[in-house]
């Protein structure tokens, strides 16, 4: 992981790519039938293994005779799989989709991708594109603190909001946390670590709260579902929560104040990949304005990086009619420089403290 993020770095310094020869993108006839042709396109990705069915559904409603091979790897791993295939000359994956940035920029810097130009690269957001023009990200990760109302009164969700109010003694022994070892849970942390008056001393006072600490996020989610541990700290971002809620579980949330907002899913198109014009189709389509809304459809339910697109997620707009929801207040986005720099030094940190 270390050295994964240590090449984040170099690749990094000023958040730039490399100057390379840049194909452009759009959806054509041609690129249609050449893809139809090719009949499949083999998708490596890490996201819930429900919520990419349903957005690869939203594809085939497009597209129905392209067939998607779905292969989950999660975070780091993932990115080290493709790395070591792509080294021994195998190439099986076309279109790649990573949540773990610093895994995702080392992949990046050993040309691991085709480097593309959407043709809509002017609607995508600045964060979107910090690993252009290899990687895109399509969607921002939003992260919430979850709880079960039959366990957690309104009264002390309401206090959830601030930061160091997870510190109640209310709360002892009814908290869980997350194992920090991969991407996606890494920029809470790091809200941590650089926030006024929070940092080590924070953590250690959290850790005397007695958390229970999972491998996963949908640990977590399996304990405080079942009131085991009724709170959710850190780990949890919105979609996931709102797919919870579809779902009938006994889940509410509240944003922290300022929330913490992350890069989301980054995809890129992987060199000499087997269905090269499949993999173009996928990639521009997931960037497009039609993308977009399937990714804030009611399974996937990520807010997307596009500009120019108003959040339609039903899951919102049905949650913002509950009385107990509150929209977030003020944004925290974590550097991209101190997120490849220190996360092995956040992480280490964090395992001493909780495991001591």
């Amino acid at each position: 992981m270390k050295k994964i993020l240590m090449a984040a770095v170099a690749l990094l310094g000023g958040v730039t790519q490399p100057v390379l020869a840049q194909e452009k993108l759009s959806i054509t006839p041609a690129l249609v039938a050449a893809a139809e042709k090719e009949g499949q396109v083999t998708l490596q990705y890490s996201s819930p293994l429900e919520a990419m069915q349903a957005l690869m559904a939203d594809f085939n409603k497009a597209y129905p005779k392209i067939h998607v091979n779905l292969e989950r790897k999660a975070g780091t791993t993932g990115a080290q799989s493709l790395l070591q295939e792509l080294a021994a000359g195998v190439h099986r994956i076309d279109v790649f989709a990573g949540t773990d940035a610093g895994a995702n920029s080392t992949l990046a810097a050993q040309h691991a991708f085709v480097p593309v130009v959407p043709e809509n690269v002017k609607d995508m957001g600045a964060s979107a594109t910090v690993l252009a023009p290899s990687i895109y990200y399509s969607d921002v990760s939003r992260y919430v603190v979850m709880y079960n109302p039959k366990f957690v009164t309104d009264a002390e969700a309401a206090k959830l909001v601030d930061w160091k109010s997870i510190l109640d003694p209310a709360f002892k022994g009814r908290i869980s946390l997350v194992e920090p070892a991969f991407g996606v849970v890494l920029a809470p942390l790091l809200y941590v670590m650089n926030a006024p008056g929070l940092g080590e001393p924070y953590l250690k006072q959290l850790k005397a709260q007695n958390p229970a600490i999972y491998l996963n996020t949908a640990q977590a989610r399996d304990a405080l579902i079942s009131g085991q541990q009724p709170i959710a700290f850190l780990a949890q971002w919105e979609a996931v929560a709102l797919g919870t809620i579809e779902s009938g579980a006994p889940v509410r949330f509240v944003y922290s104040n300022p929330m913490v907002e992350s890069l989301g899913n980054g995809w890129g198109i992987v060199t000499e990949s087997p269905h090269p014009n499949a993999a173009r189709l996928l990639l521009t389509w997931l960037l497009s304005r039609d993308g977009g809304l399937a990714m804030q459809g009611p399974i996937y339910a990520m807010r997307s990086s596009l500009t120019n697109l108003d959040d339609t997620r039903a899951g919102i707009a049905r949650v913002a009619k509950e009385s107990w929801y509150h929209p977030p207040g003020e944004v925290w986005h974590p550097d991209l420089k101190d997120w490849f720099e220190n996360s092995p030094k956040y992480q280490e940190i964090f395992t001493n403290i909780m495991h001591q």
